[in-house]
């Protein structure tokens, strides 16, 4: 049994310094509004959004016809990542995903045009039909954004740990500086469809979006509905040669600078002398040696 009206909201209440939580309760009071059923449930730990989404999914009775999840992109991966693979599965009447942005950088719903506000969000939730929207997937684990390897997976983690006060893309930009101070390129090899790469690498990243970091364009052409990823990659660079690459990274401008090179893919292989940490949508989601590929309507989506 499936009902088709009924919605789920998993939301992380401490998601953008309480925005997520706020942002939570306008979302279903403007959903109640409208006569629908919804349901709220908050997040505790770690990994606690995606095991609430599979416990939803896994119910025969009461499944909801469609589960929101409300926080940053790493709350919203946990549940798209459940229901890429429950979809995988081919069970019938999968609910569709849908989201609010009330986290630190909202690179995903910035995507799909999602809007802040909840009234907004909710006429969407309410009245737009569903979309197959595309995942990425990185050693089984499914991706909304960029997976990427090298210095910006090293600012992730910079900017996660450190629990800055700053947020979106000033976060990432503070973040970007106090690493490249440290920063040596490692030797990688990347192999795809395109050929294979095997040198220091500055960073690749593969995107299923056009952006990470807080509206950082690291793949200005990526579109989460073409069945490929964008795979950016910067060979290696001197600190001050990188550090004169940010502005135009955060323009989007670097597509046109020397080392910089694009390629669309489908499939891409990522290895190296030692383990080396992939980040996508805020989280460590992988090691090398790694496996990335595209899902193609891994997922449907309700969107303008």
């Amino acid at each position: 049994m499936n009902n088709d009206d009924a919605i789920l909201v998993i939301a992380n209440p401490t998601s953008g310094k309480g925005r997520g939580r706020r942002l939570c309760d306008d979302v279903a009071t403007a959903l109640r509004s409208r006569g629908l059923a919804v349901s709220v449930e908050f997040t505790q730990a770690a990994g606690d959004a995606g095991r609430i989404a599979a416990e939803a999914l896994r119910r025969d009775a009461n499944r909801p016809g469609c589960i929101l999840a409300c926080g940053g992109d790493g709350t919203l991966q946990q549940v798209a990542h459940e229901l890429a693979v429950f979809r995988a599965e081919g069970n019938d009447r999968c609910p569709d995903f849908a989201v609010a942005p009330g986290g630190r950088c909202n690179d995903f719903a910035r995507a799909l045009g999602i809007p802040h506000d909840a009234g907004e969000i909710a006429r969407i939730v309410a009245e737009c039909p569903a979309r197959p929207m595309d995942l990425g997937n990185a050693n089984g684990r499914h991706f909304c954004t960029v997976a990427t390897v090298g210095i910006d997976a090293d600012i992730s983690r910079y900017v996660d740990r450190m629990r800055m006060p700053l947020i979106g893309t000033p976060a990432y930009l503070y973040g970007a500086f106090r690493v490249l101070l440290r920063y040596a390129p490692r030797p990688l090899t990347i192999e795809g469809d395109f050929g294979r790469i095997e040198e220091p690498i500055f960073l690749a990243s593969s995107a299923n979006t056009s952006s990470y970091g807080g509206a950082v364009p690291i793949a200005p052409g990526a579109d989460p509905t073409d069945g490929t990823l964008d795979l950016c990659i910067i060979r290696h660079s001197s600190m001050w040669r990188a550090l004169r690459l940010v502005p135009a990274i955060l323009r989007g401008t670097h597509t046109k600078r020397a080392g910089v090179t694009f390629q669309r893919v489908t499939r891409l292989t990522i290895d190296g002398p030692e383990p080396t940490e992939l980040w996508a949508d805020g989280e460590h989601i992988a090691d090398t040696p790694a496996t990335i590929e595209v899902v193609p309507k891994a997922i449907k989506m309700r969107v303008q």
